[in-house]
């Protein structure tokens, strides 16, 4: 069982990405072209629809938001793809290749979903008990329900990155590295792996008030174009942070799959 250095790890993948910032530019500026248009529609539409009747919009605008989600992870998985393999391989997309969208990206795809998927059935059912808990016992129940949430929250969240890293694995084109093989590999690892997405959630939390300051700034232009450049702002830092996320996973993969050292 290897143990994780946290700090080493995370100066590690923010080393990588900050080194490497403008090849990742070079790798994923196609598809941040291609969603900018998506992402501003989406957003003047939020806008001309989420006041008025809820009732009538709601439906609308859930549907805008899911296509725009839906676009934003098949672009997120292309280009982690090719991050992982950039790192790991050298290997470097040229052309169309940079908005690959071939079996890898779509396994991809679907494992972020299947990862979702199981964490959620079983937070879901152990929510349940919780709640069967703070009806049966009460005031004592309700407390016992608090903490288990928490600890439940906390939990899913580690597992999600502790089974993700079987998405480096999916990138390199790997058919026999399973979620199991992820879990056995980083087992031990809970609190530490809860460390590192503590110090990722405190730096992306930073930089996201940041742009989302700069953003909101320039959306007081007014008009269609204040509202462009302000979702233009957010993209550009939703990037910086995502390019980030996949460098620890990549990191992560390397350190405890391929024995790597940071």
């Amino acid at each position: 069982m290897k143990t994780l250095p946290v700090l080493a790890a995370f100066s590690h993948a923010f080393r990588s990405t900050t080194h490497n910032l403008g090849f990742a530019f070079q790798v994923s500026w196609p598809w941040m072209l291609a969603l900018l248009p998506i992402n501003i529609a989406g957003n003047l539409y939020f806008l001309a629809n989420s006041f008025g009747n809820s009732e009538e919009m709601n439906p609308k605008v859930f549907a805008a938001v899911l296509i725009m989600g839906i676009c934003g992870m098949i672009a997120f998985a292309s280009i982690a793809v090719n991050w992982h393999r950039y790192i790991l391989l050298d290997e470097v997309p040229h052309g169309m290749e940079r908005l690959r969208l071939d079996a890898t990206v779509w396994r991809y795809v679907g494992n972020i979903l299947l990862i979702g998927l199981i964490l959620v059935v079983g937070a879901g059912g152990i929510g349940i008990v919780l709640v069967i808990l703070a009806v049966l016992l009460g005031t004592v129940g309700q407390f016992v329900a608090v903490i288990g949430a928490v600890a439940l929250t906390l939990f899913s969240i580690v597992a999600s990155y502790r089974l993700s890293i079987k998405l480096p694995a999916i990138a390199l084109g790997r058919q026999d590295y399973g979620l199991l093989h992820a879990w056995t590999a980083t087992a031990g690892n809970s609190w530490r792996f809860l460390g590192l997405l503590l110090i990722l959630f405190i730096v992306s939390g930073l930089a996201a008030l940041a742009g989302g300051l700069v953003g909101f700034g320039l959306g007081t232009i007014g008009g269609n174009v204040g509202v462009s450049i302000s979702v233009a702002v957010q993209l550009a830092v939703n990037w910086v942070l995502a390019i980030l996320g996949v460098t620890m996973l990549t990191s992560l993969y390397g350190y405890f799959v391929e024995g790597r050292e940071f």
